[in-house]
């Protein structure tokens, strides 16, 4: 699994790199051949070459946005490959006496733009990805050393090439494997903490809703049947009134238990699952889930969505009162809708949740925000079993 994918924050958080990494491309191409113009041979092919760097820079500048996340193994494949054709079009604009090795910046470019996107790929494929760059870099380099007249060895002129393409897609390849080892060891240790916690707290927390079903009992209960034991007389009223509490306790056990942990979320957040309505009695609730979704969240999934709803609860960008999540099954799974009434400007609100919507978009699939002032509507979906 990427770093995109374990880490969200962490990734977005290191984004400027991935841009500086881009400009930093592109600017070295446009250099190293402005410096070496008298051994191009063919002026076009530079140009070629130099556009192809502008693919592989808008895919480290704009593929890696968070806007556009996750970042796709199609989207990997364009950024490396259009390096590797820079690579190839720069050594074939060079003239037959051009030394090679100080004239082509090809490899760099190539090695630079694989560590770059390290974060954003699994490590098995920044491995794969990594050697094929290099085994293309070194037939390239093979194959422009026997066409020039230069005295260097062709074996010499291969390592010259492969070298700095392969250590960086391999160190970008290490360094994101080392994050994901120590993240994944984080995650297990705070999943084993959580877990005891809940022990701990388990016995605690049965005993609170010991207490908050006596409480019940001596609110409503007690008092009807001290007022009989003292008539010693049960009226038709006294069995519609106790008919009455028994359904009341009733449904209240059978509401908490059938409880999502999305319900108890909101609930936490917002105070209270209704209090919300829309002039429809039948959608007063803040959680419409009637096929019961929300379980088939992975972990992943239900941190962020929690995180997102307690920005918004405690956030001041949107009308709490507004807000309702509904979840909607879908043939390939389900679809969550977010609807909520905007209450600040729009640079406000974007600029608040753009780190929500940025995890939203990596752990969740086909994100859509739709704005209509003052009406916010969130769209994404997830896979179901």
């Amino acid at each position: 699994m990427a770093i995109q994918q374990l880490d969200p924050l962490g990734t977005l958080d290191g984004r400027p790199i991935s841009v500086i990494a881009g400009i930093a491309i592109l600017a070295f191409s446009s250099i190293m051949s402005w410096l070496n113009m008298d051994e191009i041979a063919y002026p076009l092919l530079t140009s070629l070459a130099l556009l192809a760097v502008v693919f592989a820079s808008l895919v480290l500048v704009l593929g890696t946005s968070p806007l556009r996340a996750p970042f796709t193994g199609a989207m990997h494949a364009i950024g490396v490959g259009s390096s590797l054709i820079a690579f190839a079009l720069s050594s074939a604009s060079l003239g037959d006496s051009a030394a090679i090795i100080t004239a082509s910046w090809g490899p760099l470019v190539v090695g630079t733009t694989c560590m770059a996107l390290a974060p954003y790929r699994p490590v098995r494929e920044l491995v794969g990805v990594g050697i094929v760059a290099s085994i293309f870099t070194g037939f390239i380099a093979l194959v422009r050393s026997a066409e020039s007249t230069t005295d260097a060895s062709p074996m010499i002129v291969i390592l010259f090439s492969i070298t700095p393409v392969l250590t960086m897609s391999l160190g970008g390849a290490a360094f994101a494997r080392s994050l994901a080892q120590s993240h994944q060891h984080w995650e297990s240790r705070a999943i084993y903490g959580a877990r005891r916690q809940r022990e701990r707290q388990h016995v605690s927390v049965a005993r609170s809703v010991q207490q908050d079903r006596v409480t019940i009992l001596n609110r409503d209960v007690v008092p009807l049947f001290a007022d009989l034991s003292r008539r010693g007389i049960v009226s038709p009223g006294d069995r519609a009134k106790a008919a009455e509490y028994s359904a009341s306790l009733r449904d209240l056990m059978v509401t908490e238990v059938n409880r999502s942990w999305l319900e108890s979320v909101v609930a936490s957040s917002f105070g209270a699952l209704d209090g919300f309505s829309d002039g429809d009695s039948a959608n007063d609730r803040r959680v419409r889930d009637p096929h019961r979704l929300a379980g088939a969240m992975t972990d992943h999934q239900r941190t962020a969505l929690r995180a997102a709803v307690l920005a918004v609860a405690t956030g001041d960008e949107l009308d709490r009162g507004s807000v309702w999540l509904a979840i909607e099954k879908t043939p390939l799974g389900a679809m969550i809708i977010v609807h909520a009434t905007v209450t600040s400007s729009e640079s406000s609100w974007r600029s608040s949740l753009a780190p929500y919507f940025a995890v939203l978009r990596v752990v969740f699939t086909g994100l859509q925000v739709s704005y209509h002032s003052p009406s916010l509507t969130v769209r994404f979906t997830y896979d179901t079993p």
